[in-house]
């Protein structure tokens, strides 16, 4: 076995160019089918921690998706809610207290700069209550719902101002001054069951912004620290049904059914990926095949010989094979380690913590052993079928 290696090895460093483009496909589809098994895993391990972190059994209330739109769970809703609709389930509500949130996407500027993002205007006084906590600053309370104050997410405000010089400096929204009163740590809710970017995100009092909407919408409630999460959903529902003649304006779901659909979507978009991957990983195993039929015709002369000097039909077959392990494992290799280094810098971008896969160890390393047993053992078994006689008459 040390033999057909080493002269496997040899082998293909005499044929390095051959090589190396037989094991790039192998690298970009074990590239791109780790890189999704990463991303996906993380992300999905994000969203769990999330539900679990929030304070007891949570219920999120959205309005309507915007018309014409995607109707995603994670897509921005629009204001098909009002304040009467947070009163009435904060009064029929025994367990638990209610976030009102106003979502208004738009422009943010200061000095010459400006940047898009999502402005939350809410009620949450206690941001401890969505597991955020502050860098910098304090955020407003009760008493301070028509203040023209604002509390930029971590990213927000490195891009808009600078996060170390934010503080007390004020910001356009929608044609009003607000004053930046503090910075939020940076979090892994890039992602969120929320539906908006947490780091990418300016909060500001409920009060001042519906007066910037001019009305007292509201486009989520979120209700958390629940006894009985079933129990408050059936009568959140009888509210919003007394209330809304249309049931399209609202959705009422847990944080752990919002944290499923998401988890289910990227199901599906890594299902699809993967199948394309697939596509490459079965053109790169041929490509593997061909490259090693085209080795057994030019070496017939190099096999005649060492049948001549004793060499079984099992060593040949074994070094070619193992020719075959040698490339698929290294492309497999390549593309695992590409794929965890490409995965750490889009989950940094997108503030998610980078987590193990299984699945992506596997592909890196059983899916090329696997590739380099088929496309290796018929050029092995052609190539050990040589006529002694008829090799050695070949020219080199």
């Amino acid at each position: 076995m040390k033999l057909s290696i080493r002269l496997a090895r040899q082998s293909l460093r005499s044929h390095k160019a051959r090589s190396r483009l037989a094991t790039l496909g192998v690298t970009v589809s074990v590239f791109l089918i780790s890189l999704v098994f990463i991303i996906s895993d993380s992300v999905k391990a994000n969203l769990h921690t999330q539900v679990d972190q929030l304070p007891g059994q949570t219920i999120i209330v959205n309005g309507a998706s915007r018309p014409g739109a995607l109707n995603v769970v994670n897509f921005t809703p629009e204001s098909t809610l009002d304040t009467a609709d947070a009163r009435e389930i904060q009064s029929q509500i025994s367990s638990g207290s209610v976030i009102s949130n106003l979502i208004m996407p738009g422009t943010l500027s200061f000095e010459n700069r400006q940047v898009s993002a999502n402005t939350i205007a809410t009620t949450l006084i206690d941001p401890t209550r969505l597991n955020l906590t502050m860098f910098d600053g304090n955020w407003f309370d009760s008493s301070e719902q028509s203040k023209k104050w604002v509390i930029l997410g971590a990213d927000l405000a490195n891009r808009l101002i600078g996060d170390n010089h934010a503080k007390n400096q004020v910001i356009d929204i929608k044609g009003e001054k607000f004053t930046v009163i503090g910075i939020l740590q940076n979090t892994d809710q890039a992602l969120s069951i929320l539906g908006y970017n947490i780091n990418q995100s300016a909060f500001i009092p409920l009060t001042s912004g519906q007066q910037l909407a001019d009305g007292n919408k509201i486009s989520q409630l979120i209700i958390t620290g629940l006894d009985d999460v079933d129990d408050a959903r059936q009568q959140i529902a009888r509210i919003l049904v007394d209330n809304h003649a249309d049931p399209s304006d609202y959705s009422v779901k847990t944080g752990k059914e919002i944290s499923q659909q998401l988890t289910e979507l990227i199901d599906y978009i890594t299902i699809a990926a993967c199948i394309i991957a697939a596509i490459i990983l079965i053109i790169s195993c041929i490509s593997i095949a061909s490259a090693m039929l085209v080795s057994t015709i030019e070496r017939q002369h190099e096999i005649g010989i060492r049948k001549a000097v004793g060499a079984t039909t099992r060593n040949i077959m074994g070094q070619f094979i193992a020719e075959s392990l040698i490339m698929s494992l290294r492309g497999g290799i390549i593309g695992l380690l590409l794929a965890y280094a490409i995965g750490a810098i889009i989950l940094l971008f997108l503030s998610i913590s980078l987590t193990f896969s299984w699945l992506a160890l596997a592909v890196g390393f059983v899916m090329p052993i696997i590739i380099g047993i088929i496309a290796g053992t018929y050029p092995a078994y052609r190539a050990a079928k040589h006529d002694i006689i008829t090799a050695l008459n070949q020219l080199t």
